[in-house]
C-alpha cells in the first residue's frame, strides 16, 4: 500500500510538471465505490482487527466493490494494469489462504521478521516449501526511506497502472468498432459508387 501510495505522489507531480491538464481534465466513474472500500478497510482493521471472520467479510466486500470500480472504467489507461495485479494477488491469496511473505526478500528491504507481524496477521504467513506459487507472494524488496517494505509483483502492477492512470489524466482507450458497424459503414459508399457509375452511362 505505501508503495502505491509513493508511486502516486510521485505521478502527480510528474503530470503537473508535464503542464497538469491531463490531470485537470481526469475523469473517472465511481469513485465512491473506492472510497467505500478503503473505509470498510480501515474500520475493520482498526475496530475489529483481532476478528478473522470480520476481516474476512470486510476483505470480500472490499473486492467486490473495488472489481466495479474496475469494471466501470476498464477503457480507461492504466485500469487494466491494476486488475491484473490484484487479480495476481488474489490468486496467491486464495491458493495459501493468506499472502505468503518471504522472510529473505524481507531482510534485503531492512525488515526483521519481527516487524513483519505476521502472527498478528491473518491475512498474511512466512513463505515455506509448502506455499503455492511463493514467486506471486511479497517477494520484492523495498528499501523506503523510513517506510522499508517487501511487495509482490500483483502490487507492482497495481502501482504502475496507478501511476499510468494519473500521468495520462485517465484518456480512456478507443477501441475498433466491431466489423458489423465497419460493413455498415462502407455500405452508404458502395451504392454511391454505383449510383455514380449507373449516371455516367445514363
Amino acid at each position: 500500500m505505501i508503495l502505491v501510495l509513493v508511486v502516486a505522489v510521485l505521478a502527480v507531480a510528474v503530470a503537473v510538471a508535464a503542464g497538469g491538464d491531463r490531470l485537470a481534465g481526469l475523469r473517472v466513474r465511481a469513485v465512491r465505490l473506492l472510497v467505500v472500500a478503503a473505509v470498510l478497510q480501515l474500520v475493520s482493521g482498526t475496530v475489529a482487527s483481532g476478528s478473522v471472520a470480520v476481516r474476512l467479510l470486510t476483505l470480500i466486500l472490499s473486492t467486490l466493490l473495488v472489481a466495479l470500480f474496475l469494471w466501470g472504467n476498464w477503457q480507461v489507461a492504466g485500469v487494466p494494469l491494476i486488475a491484473a495485479g490484484l487479480l495476481l494477488n488474489g490468486v496467491v491469496v486464495v491458493l495459501n489462504f493468506a499472502m505468503p511473505v518471504s522472510v529473505t526478500a524481507a531482510a534485503r528491504a531492512g525488515l526483521h521478521e519481527s516487524d513483519l507481524r505476521l502472527g498478528a496477521d491473518p491475512f498474511h504467513e512466512r513463505a515455506g516449501p509448502h506455499t503455492l506459487l511463493p514467486d506471486l507472494g511479497d517477494t520484492i524488496p523495498v528499501a523506503l526511506p523510513m517506510q522499508p517494505q517487501v511487495v509482490s509483483p500483483g502490487d507492482v502492477l497495481v502501482a504502475s497502472g496507478v501511476a499510468l492512470l494519473l500521468v495520462t489524466g485517465g484518456v480512456r482507450r478507443r477501441l475498433p468498432p466491431p466489423p458489423q458497424a465497419q460493413n455498415r459503414a462502407e455500405r452508404p459508399m458502395v451504392l454511391d459508387r454505383e449510383s455514380t457509375t449507373r449516371g455516367s452511362y445514363s
